[in-house]
């Protein structure tokens, strides 16, 4: 079974406590998890791979986000690298850039097409992740491939809380993400 962490833009933006949109503490609290995580998928032959939330600020007004969010993670600045410990993880976690809340669906459908399990990680859960999950749920779905999605409490983080439970509980009931699982 071809086993993927997909590790979703914990970058310094969304993490740091002076990040340009932060999710704060929880977020921060996530590191060490996340670190440990993995390292467990590294050790066992999976693979891990980290989303990059990338954006341009002469583009920025431009862009659906625009409306929401104030500009963040702006390409190549320190707000866009991976945050703390993923950011000097060694050897260097692979990464994908996406300039929306999802991945674009060309690596959607790489990934779904790679991995027959993907446990979704990082931050936030009510819009990336969530945004994520329904993507590659979708895809794996109308491809007609047999996928397991994995989403454990602990290993995402949001800056409103009610929004990562309602995220959390939609993934579980609607899409039948598990809570976790061994990476063994």
């Amino acid at each position: 079974m071809n086993k993927l962490l997909l590790i979703i833009d914990y970058q310094t933006d969304f993490v740091a406590a002076d990040g340009r949109l932060t999710a704060g503490k929880p977020a921060e609290n996530l590191e060490q998890a996340l670190v440990s995580r993995a390292e467990s998928y590294l050790e066992r032959g999976a693979d891990v791979l980290c989303t990059l939330d990338t954006h341009r600020e002469d583009e920025w007004h431009d862009h659906p986000e625009g409306e929401a969010f104030a500009v963040h993670c702006l390409e190549n600045t320190e707000g866009w690298a991976l945050f703390g410990r993923l950011n000097e993880f060694e050897p260097k976690l692979e990464t994908i850039t996406k300039g929306s809340y999802m991945l674009d669906h060309t690596d959607i459908d790489w990934i779904v097409r790679q991995y027959d399990q993907i446990e979704l990680a990082g931050v936030t859960t009510d819009i990336c992740v969530l945004q994520n999950a329904i993507g590659l749920y979708n895809h794996a779905a109308n491809i007609g491939r047999g996928l397991k999605l994995i989403c454990s409490p602990d290993l995402v983080a949001s800056f409103d809380h009610q929004g990562h439970e309602y995220a959390l509980k939609y993934m579980y009931d609607k899409l039948g993400v598990k809570k976790s699982e061994d990476v063994s």
